[in-house]
């Protein structure tokens, strides 16, 4: 699926890295706030033992990517999950991208930041040529961040909006 994606990645404020299993307990934490996990479309079990089964498999495949600012606390997640045909085959260079931000971060650019370098990495060191996301259609800023990075919105299912770009 990937060429060479190397971690981590930082900026002047943010470090990207790959999230692992001993990323656990962190993760659970920052997924406590259901008004974050609802708005980020996440669909994540109620039962906290499901739960931490499902975020450590995402953490041991390699699909949780960790925001950390430099003192190494968690603000935010990338998520980079395979996307399935209809006929049950996996879709060769399509991945569905997700992405949350602990709210105390809002509106300081630092979801703009990171998925700028995660992008520019991603395209260039992948191989990986379709991105699509899910947003709520009420969730404003994440659609401007999408229409930012020339996502283009294709449908609507179940209230959110389906957004695709080529990479």
């Amino acid at each position: 699926m990937h060429k060479q994606l190397l971690w981590p990645i930082k900026t002047a404020r943010l470090v990207i890295k790959m999230g692992c299993q001993e990323d656990l307990q962190a993760v659970l934490n920052l997924l406590n706030d259901g008004e974050l996990v609802r708005l980020s479309g996440l669909q994540l079990p109620d039962d906290q033992m499901m739960r931490g089964w499902a975020v450590n498999n995402w953490l041991g495949q390699q699909q949780l990517l960790l925001i950390t600012d430099p003192a190494g606390q968690l603000v935010g997640l990338i998520s980079l999950f395979p996307i399935y045909a209809s006929d049950g085959n996996y879709q060769v260079h399509a991945m569905e991208l997700g992405y949350l931000l602990r709210r105390d971060c809002w509106g300081r650019g630092i979801m703009s930041e990171a998925l700028a370098v995660f992008l520019q990495a991603l395209a260039k060191n992948s191989d990986v040529k379709r991105l699509q996301a899910y947003v709520a259609i009420n969730n404003l800023r994440s659609r401007s961040l999408l229409k930012k990075f020339k996502f283009d919105q294709i449908g609507n299912e179940n209230g959110y909006l389906k957004m695709v770009k080529a990479l």
